[in-house]
C-alpha cells in the first residue's frame, strides 16, 4: 500500500514546492521593484530583513530566495511572532492563517516604511485584504498581485511603474 501512495505524496509535495517557489520568486521581484526611504550609511551592505509573521506561509521555498540581493543588500529571512519585533524588518510576509491577527495588531503599528505582502492565493478571503500594501492572489491557474498605492506612499515605499504595470491597483478604502 505504502509503494502505491508514494508517488502520489511525492507528486503533491513537489507540487506544493513548486507553488512555493513561484509565489517565494514574485516576493522577490516585487521587493526588487520598491523603494524605501533612504537609509543611514550604515546600513548599506547590511543585511535587508524580510520577516515571516507568526509562521512560514512557502515551507522551505522561501529559503531559495534567502541572500539575494535586492537594492544592494543581501535578504536575510526571520521569523517574528509580533510586529514589536519587527523594527528591523523591510519586508513582512504574512500568511493567510495570521491575517486576522496581523490586521488587529497592525491597527497599533505606527505607519512606517514596511512592506507588507499577504499571501491569500489558497483563500476566499476578500483581496485586497487590509492593512497588506500587496496581495498575492490566485486566478485560476495563475498567481497575481495587488498593491494598495496609496497606502504604500503612507508608508513611504516607492513602487516602480513597471511593477505597477503588472499589478491590479486597488482602491484605498480608508
Amino acid at each position: 500500500m505504502l509503494a502505491v501512495l508514494s508517488p502520489s505524496l511525492a507528486r503533491a509535495e513537489t507540487e506544493a514546492d513548486r507553488i512555493g517557489q513561484v509565489k517565494a520568486a514574485f516576493v522577490l521581484n516585487i521587493a526588487r521593484f520598491v523603494s524605501w526611504p533612504k537609509e543611514a550609511p550604515e546600513h548599506q551592505g547590511t543585511p535587508l530583513q524580510l520577516c515571516l509573521y507568526r509562521s512560514n506561509p512557502f515551507g522551505e521555498a522561501i529559503r531559495a530566495i534567502e541572500g539575494k540581493i535586492v537594492n544592494g543588500r543581501p535578504l536575510q529571512i526571520e521569523l517574528i511572532q509580533s510586529l514589536t519585533q519587527s523594527d528591523s524588518c523591510r519586508i513582512l510576509l504574512v500568511g493567510p492563517d495570521e491575517m486576522r491577527h496581523f490586521s488587529k495588531e497592525s491597527q497599533q503599528a505606527p505607519n512606517r516604511p514596511l512592506l507588507t505582502i499577504a499571501d491569500l492565493t489558497g483563500t476566499d478571503l476578500p483581496p485586497p485584504y487590509q492593512p497588506a500594501l500587496v496581495t498575492l492572489v490566485r486566478n485560476a491557474a495563475r498567481i497575481g498581485f495587488i498593491i494598495n498605492l496609496a497606502k504604500a506612499r503612507r508608508a513611504g515605499l516607492r513602487m516602480s511603474s513597471n511593477l505597477l504595470k503588472l499589478a491590479k491597483i486597488a482602491s484605498d478604502g480608508t
